[in-house]
């Protein structure tokens, strides 16, 4: 225990900076979100008969609506925050932990007195990994509780909305974020070209992630009609976009479409029937389709949740271990 406690003290003093500006960041984002949701449930418990939408209107509940409206905006500005906060982190505490050490000149001496240079990174990791899932598990359950409480008659454990601005998921995209951070911090060895270069790859990497996420996604989607650009979807469904049925039964995505062909003039009826009427005109012989949208079912969702995070935290990892790489073959200075 003695080992333990002075393990935490001092990797605590190596980077008192960054965890205190996360801690105090969390725990004032996180008591905004609560004192926000105990207000909209207080608010609920007020006009038990309003919190359902289709009593807004006619209902005696327009008061109550514009009020809830209202709070409930903020809720959605900070469930935005939530979303952006496990990137912020991750940087912050991962880019100085080798980036520092080799500006300040002070690396050659940290890896000559520690065992080995892998046992002195995965030291300082440990440490910074352990206080980004603490307090990023603590954002994903306040997250969840504003969530409810801004959507108080949604089974939010079956619905996509928000999909990523709550839940543990915010904690697996920290840890991908931190291992960019470690790495880039290695790689750069300098600590504000760092940061800004770990930002930009964190934008690019994330972009990368989500598209493939959505390719994968695609397996369990399913189509439905999509009319005049409409989403035929219910609540709580994932959109991957809309589609193109073709009358051969194959789906095509709009820009595979117009690769084929550069002259089409795609135009809709009010069934989701398709033409290519360079005149505008919807003529029988020019149907080429129907317009679909690929949805994710909200059954699926605590599914789609674990399979991101899975290989969000595997990403991290995979990041992690090639700034071990970096470490043991990098000069001190």
């Amino acid at each position: 225990m003695s080992r333990l406690g002075s393990w935490l003290v001092l990797s605590f003093r190596l980077h008192r900076w960054e965890v205190l500006a996360s801690l105090v960041g969390t725990a004032v984002l996180a008591a905004v979100m609560l004192w926000l949701a105990s207000q909209l449930r207080f608010l609920a418990a007020s006009e038990p008969g309003c919190p359902d939408p289709a009593s807004y209107v006619g209902g005696g509940c327009e008061q109550f609506a514009q009020r809830f409206s209202n709070l409930g905006d903020w809720g959605r500005q900070l469930l935005l925050v939530s979303w952006g906060t496990p990137f912020g982190m991750g940087l912050v505490l991962g880019v100085p932990l080798v980036s520092r050490e080799v500006e300040h000149r002070t690396a050659g001496i940290a890896w000559t007195l520690s065992r080995s240079r892998g046992w002195w990174l995965a030291r300082r990791v440990a440490f910074l990994a352990l206080v980004l899932i603490v307090l990023l598990a603590a954002l994903a359950t306040v997250s969840e509780i504003l969530a409810a409480a801004v959507l108080p008659t949604l089974q939010l454990d079956s619905d996509f909305t928000w999909h990523g601005r709550r839940g543990w998921l915010i904690v697996a995209r920290g840890l991908a974020a931190l291992g960019i951070g470690v790495l880039i911090g290695a790689i750069v060895g300098r600590l504000l070209p760092a940061m800004l270069t770990a930002a930009f790859v964190s934008v690019l990497v994330f972009v990368g992630f989500s598209l493939g996420m959505d390719r994968w996604l695609e397996a369990d989607a399913v189509l439905v009609p999509a009319m005049n650009g409409n989403a035929a979807s219910e609540v709580g469904e994932l959109s991957l976009g809309w589609r193109i049925e073709l009358l051969n039964g194959q789906v095509i995505t709009p820009d595979e479409l117009y690769g084929r062909d550069g002259n089409v003039n795609v135009n809709e009826d009010m069934d989701g029937r398709l033409y290519n009427s360079p005149d505008g005109t919807l003529r029988p012989e020019n149907i080429i389709g129907w317009s679909r949208e690929l949805l994710v079912p909200g059954r699926l969702y605590r599914q789609v949740v674990l399979r991101e995070s899975a290989v969000a935290t595997g990403l991290g990892l995979l990041l992690l271990l090639g700034a071990a790489g970096v470490v043991a073959r990098r000069r001190p200075t």
